[in-house]
């Protein structure tokens, strides 16, 4: 699609003049734009959608998107054919804005994020679920979750630190073998036909087609065996190092000064943490905040050291409880 052509359907939507015609104008075009045909890959009933209602949808979802605000003002500014053009060359160029419209569009399509050997990758899914993924393996997810289950699939090793949800169980694919939660953290290794999941907190189950259902609790591990039953087994404690290691799972701090915590804290949820107050940066902390959400992390916080918290997206204030 030209530049003046996207500026023609940007047009028509300020007017109230876009039509289903051009809505899958728009949607061919961004299809042709998603990389590793992650566009295609999405559920048919998504594309379905996106055919019939993705342009006013995308708008929509513009205005309540929190990063690209510069996006929000030109659409709702745009009145005139320099600032629509100028919307037209940043989707053309914008590699980073491209990938916002295919979102917005298409919030359930799948994407991927694969580590390479000896190394480990970590991703915040949106539901706020952490995944370390580790050497040489691959994870399929939606974008963002839909209303039903939260489903990703795995090919390699993990390490889950999955949001609670108990409305929307969390599962995983390895193989045949499926593992259902509702807000735990847990390790799985798939290597060949066989598999090992190991708990470290919270409860999972674990599914089979050749297999009855098995409920693995804390320090507990299993392995499958494709076309076998799951064999429970006692987990070493000593191995959670070995699972954690290169992760900012571990959250425990005893003694530590705020300003090591709010690191930590920053690098674990991607965040940025301003602290108001300058007293608040030599506060100690002994707490264990590991397998604790962000927002739990903070009412913890904010208790402990009775300051009030802000959070804003990806940016958090904390500050000094006024004395009433």
């Amino acid at each position: 699609m030209k530049n003046n052509e996207l500026k023609n359907l940007i047009d028509k939507y300020l007017d109230g003049a876009l039509n289903a015609e051009e809505t899958a104008q728009l949607e061919q075009w961004l299809d042709g734009m998603a990389a590793d045909d992650a566009f295609a890959a999405m559920p048919e009933q998504e594309k379905e959608t996106a055919r019939t209602e993705g342009y006013n949808r995308l708008v929509k979802r513009i205005e309540k998107a929190q990063r690209p605000t510069i996006v929000k003002r030109m659409f709702t500014g745009a009145r005139s054919w320099k600032i629509a053009a100028a919307v037209a060359c940043l989707v053309i160029t914008g590699t980073l804005f491209k990938n916002s419209l295919l979102d917005i569009v298409a919030p359930h399509r799948l994407t991927a994020m694969q580590s390479t050997e000896g190394r480990i990758k970590k991703h915040i899914l949106s539901d706020g679920s952490i995944v370390w993924l580790k050497g040489n393996s691959k994870l399929v997810f939606p974008v963002s979750f839909g209303e039903g289950n939260r489903v990703v699939t795995l090919e390699g090793e993990a390490l889950f630190e999955v949001a609670k949800d108990a409305a929307h169980p969390f599962q995983i694919q390895c193989g045949s073998l499926t593992t259902t939660v509702l807000g735990t953290s847990f390790n799985i290794r798939s290597s060949g036909n066989e598999t090992h999941v190991a708990v470290l907190t919270g409860k999972i189950a674990l599914s089979a087609p050749q297999s009855g259902k098995v409920i693995l609790y804390p320090n507990q591990q299993a392995i499958y065996k494709e076309a076998a039953v799951i064999a429970r087994e006692n987990r070493n404690s000593a191995s959670v190092h070995e699972i954690t290691k290169g992760t900012e799972y571990d959250m425990a701090f005893n003694d530590v000064r705020m300003s090591e915590v709010v690191q930590r804290i920053e690098k674990k949820f991607e965040v940025n943490i301003a602290l108001q107050d300058a007293a608040i940066t030599g506060s100690l902390i002994t707490a264990d905040f590991t397998d604790q959400s962000l927002q739990n992390t903070m009412e913890m916080i904010c208790q402990a050291l009775n300051l009030d918290v802000e959070i804003n997206g990806k940016s958090i204030s904390l500050k000094l409880k006024k004395e009433s």
